[in-house]
């Protein structure tokens, strides 16, 4: 009884000091960055020797928050808060606002922010957060009351829009239209313009004839007999002898 009672003693002892090992070698870990390492510790801690102090949990959350797991580093945190070391509760409930402000849930940050100062009040980081998250909701607020004004100004924008470019397709229809009838009207305006011209011709010879007062027929005749003399030195020409001139022989 007595060797059992022993051996318990000593296995605890052993306990203690790899429990004592493994957390100076975790924070250390920590502190060099190798956050891999402090959470393989952190866990054999845990699941091995049954350490589930919040100041363990806080820690393993810590190097799940820097390796950005952040899933992993919420579901300790909230282990971190059931405690009733105030100080750790505050700094858990401060980080868990802070993963929820980068996820832009700003209200639940806000809340986390607010349980975090009433934990410790002396949190001066949660205080400076909870300030800063409330003025990012008011001024979502504020964004959102204009924007109904913004979208009634892009509505009638649109609509005016709209309106123009129905007015320009009908002056394009219309554009089109009037050169498809002024197409057509060619060559109807080319005819009359040929007609007009011909009688334009008719005419001036008509008038030219009564400004010499000088009849039709009259002007005939005088035509008949020009060509009649043009006739008549055409044979003159055809009956002139065509003897070589003798180049030995004066001209006269």
């Amino acid at each position: 009884m007595i060797i059992k009672f022993i051996i318990i003693i000593l296995l605890n002892i052993n306990n203690i000091d790899e429990i004592n090992r493994l957390t100076k070698e975790a924070e250390i870990y920590f502190k060099n960055e190798e956050y891999d390492k402090s959470i393989a510790n952190y866990k054999i801690l845990i699941d091995s020797f049954d350490v589930t102090n919040e100041k363990i949990y806080l820690n393993l959350a810590h190097s799940h928050f820097l390796s950005n797991d952040t899933a992993k580093a919420l579901e300790n945190y909230t282990y971190a808060t059931i405690t009733d070391n105030y100080k750790i509760k505050s700094i858990a409930l401060q980080q868990i606002g802070n993963i929820n402000e980068s996820r832009n849930k700003l209200e639940e940050a806000l809340d986390f922010y607010k349980e975090s100062i009433i934990s410790d009040n002396n949190n001066i980081d949660s205080k400076f957060n909870y300030e800063l998250v409330k003025k990012k909701i008011q001024k979502q607020k504020e964004n959102k009351q204009e924007n109904p004004d913004q979208k009634n100004n892009k509505e009638q924008n649109n609509k005016e829009d709209k309106k123009e470019n129905s007015e320009n397709k009908k002056n394009d229809e219309k554009g089109n239209k009037d050169e498809q009838e002024k197409e057509k009207n060619e060559p109807q305006e080319e005819k009359n313009d040929q007609k007009n011209s011909e009688n334009s011709d008719n005419e001036s010879l008509e008038e030219k004839l009564k400004k010499i007062n000088m009849s039709k027929k009259k002007a005939e005749m005088i035509l008949n007999a020009l060509n009649n003399n043009e006739f008549q030195y055409i044979q003159q020409l055809k009956r002139k002898p065509n003897k070589k001139k003798d180049s030995t022989k004066p001209d006269w």
